[in-house]
C-alpha cells in the first residue's frame, strides 16, 4: 500500500517528537491538540505500526517512530531546499549559497576561490559568515549553514569533511621586541614574553593552551582579543606578542608596521576542512563552489570527525 505523506503531517510528526508531547506541539504549530493526534493516529493506522510511545510524562517515538522521523526531517529539508531555490528563481537569481568560515580561510582561501567563482557564476548570491570554527560545525549540523570551512578538532559525526586549504601561524610584535630579528620562534620561546591572547574558545586558543600545558609553562597573556586584526592592534599598542595564521600577518600585520615570525612548531601548520550535511541535498551552484574549494578530495568526502 503506498504511502501519501503530506508535509504537515511531518511536520507535525517531528513538532511532537521535539517538543515530547502532542499539547506542546499544538501550541508550536498553532493548531488544536485534537487535530494532532488525529493526524498522528491516521499516519499510524495507514502505516499498520506504531510510531509513537505514549506515557504519562508525554511521548517517545518507537524503533518504527525514531526510523519515520529521519525521514520526516529530510523530507521537511528538501522541502524547504526546494521552495529557497524557487524563490531565488523568481527574484531572478541563479543560486544562493549560505558559507560560513573561520576567520583564517576568510583572509587566506576565500578571496582568490571566490573571484574565480563568481566570474563564473555572476548570479549566484552568497552569504558569507565569519565565525569561530566550532561555531561554522554547528551552523552546517543546524543547517545555517550549506558550506562551512573550518580547522582544528570540531565534532563533525554525520557531516561530510573534505580537506580544502593548509595554512601556518606566525608569530606578530612590533619592531625592536626581542622576537623581531629571529627568522622563527617556538611557542616556547613565544610564551617567555607577554602575550595578546586567543579567545579561549578558538581552535587558536585550544592549540595555544596544549602546547602550553605540554611544556609545562603558564602564558602571560595580559589581554584576549577576538579575531586577527584585533589582535594585531593590540600588538601595535604595546600589549604584547600576538599569534595569528601566516596570511594575515603579511596582509595586515606587516602594512600596519608589525614584523611576522613563522611560528616553529609541528602543529603550526593547520589542515582546514570543508564539511556539508548531505551532497545530495546540495544545490547545483553549492557543489561547484565545494568542488571549488576541494577540488582534489574526491566525491565521496568523510562522515568521521577529523583526528586531532
Amino acid at each position: 500500500m503506498a504511502l501519501h505523506l503530506d508535509l504537515v503531517t511531518a511536520r507535525l510528526f517531528v513538532a511532537v517528537v521535539e517538543e515530547e508531547g502532542i499539547a506542546r506541539a499544538a501550541e508550536r504549530e498553532n493548531i488544536a491538540p485534537s487535530a494532532v493526534s488525529k493526524r498522528i493516529s491516521e499516519l499510524e493506522q495507514r502505516l499498520g505500526v506504531a510510531l509513537l510511545r505514549r506515557h504519562h510524562r508525554g511521548v517517545e517515538t518507537t524503533p518504527a517512530g525514531a526510523a519515520f522521523l529521519r525521514r520526516a526531517r529530510a523530507l521537511l529539508r528538501e522541502a524547504e531546499h526546494l521552495e529557497r531555490e524557487l524563490r531565488e528563481h523568481a527574484l531572478g537569481e541563479q543560486g544562493h549559497i549560505r558559507l560560513y568560515t573561520n576567520e583564517s580561510a576568510l583572509v587566506g582561501l576565500l578571496p582568490g576561490v571566490l573571484r574565480r567563482f563568481m566570474a563564473a557564476n555572476a548570479q549566484v548570491r552568497i552569504d558569507l559568515v565569519e565565525a569561530m570554527s566550532e561555531e561554522v560545525v554547528r551552523a552546517v549540523e543546524e543547517n545555517l549553514a550549506d558550506i562551512g570551512i573550518y580547522t582544528g578538532v570540531a565534532p563533525t559525526d554525520g557531516l561530510v569533511v573534505r580537506p580544502c586549504y593548509r595554512d601556518s601561524l606566525a608569530i606578530v610584535v612590533p619592531p625592536g621586541h626581542p622576537l623581531a630579528a629571529r627568522a622563527s620562534a617556538s611557542l616556547a620561546e613565544l610564551l617567555e614574553h607577554d602575550m595578546v591572547g586567543p579567545d579561549r574558545r578558538s581552535s587558536l586558543g585550544v592549540l595555544v593552551a596544549r602546547g602550553a600545558a605540554d611544556l609545562g609553562m603558564t602564558p602571560r597573556i595580559r589581554v584576549r582579543a577576538d579575531g586577527f586584526d584585533a589582535t594585531c592592534l593590540l600588538v601595535q599598542q604595546g600589549f604584547g606578542a600576538g599569534l595569528v595564521a601566516a596570511p594575515f600577518g603579511s596582509t595586515f600585520a606587516i602594512p600596519i608596521g608589525l614584523v611576522a615570525v613563522p611560528l616553529r612548531e609541528p602543529w603550526a601548520r593547520r589542515e582546514h576542512w570543508v564539511c556539508v550535511r548531505d551532497i545530495e541535498q546540495l544545490s547545483s551552484v553549492a557543489m561547484r563552489l565545494l568542488g571549488e574549494l576541494a577540488p582534489a578530495s574526491g566525491p565521496a568526502g568523510r562522515t568521521h570527525a577529523v583526528p586531532a
